[in-house]
């Protein structure tokens, strides 16, 4: 994952206009790599919820914030991350997964859902959370 956003000037303007003071459920079992996405949706002006890296720390932090979008890692230590895809479904959030599984290789109640695979850029990251936020 790159250190900057690296997007073209009208594009990166639109995506940070996006995602500008959007609250946004980060959930990400790998340490290196979550304080990477927290770096890049911060400088594009993201509030970020968590970081959270059990699914019982991130079903808490989602029950109990106004959250905009979140970006979730499918496998956290072993646990798929479906009770909490569910419970945003519900409550009407909108989401990206995050994962190296193929579509083939997914749990049946997340096929179909907007997907990042790693590895990814920041401009996937950033350009997914803000196309989740404008079909939402």
């Amino acid at each position: 994952m790159a250190s900057h956003i690296n997007l073209s000037p009208p594009r990166v303007e639109a995506v940070k206009e996006a995602l500008a003071g959007k609250r946004v459920l980060l959930v990400e079992d790998s340490g290196f790599l979550c304080f990477a996405l927290e770096q890049t949706l911060r400088e594009a002006g993201c509030e970020i919820v968590g970081p959270c890296s059990r699914l019982e720390e991130a079903m808490d932090e989602a029950s109990h914030h106004e959250l905009d979008c979140a970006l979730l890692d499918i496998n956290l230590r072993g646990e798929m991350v479906s009770p909490l895809a569910a419970h945003l479904r519900e409550r009407g959030v909108p989401f990206v997964l995050t994962s190296a599984y193929s579509e083939h290789e997914l749990p049946a109640d997340l096929i179909g859902e907007p997907q990042i695979r790693k590895p990814f850029t920041d401009k996937q990251v950033l350009e997914s959370l803000a196309s989740v936020l404008a079909r939402h």
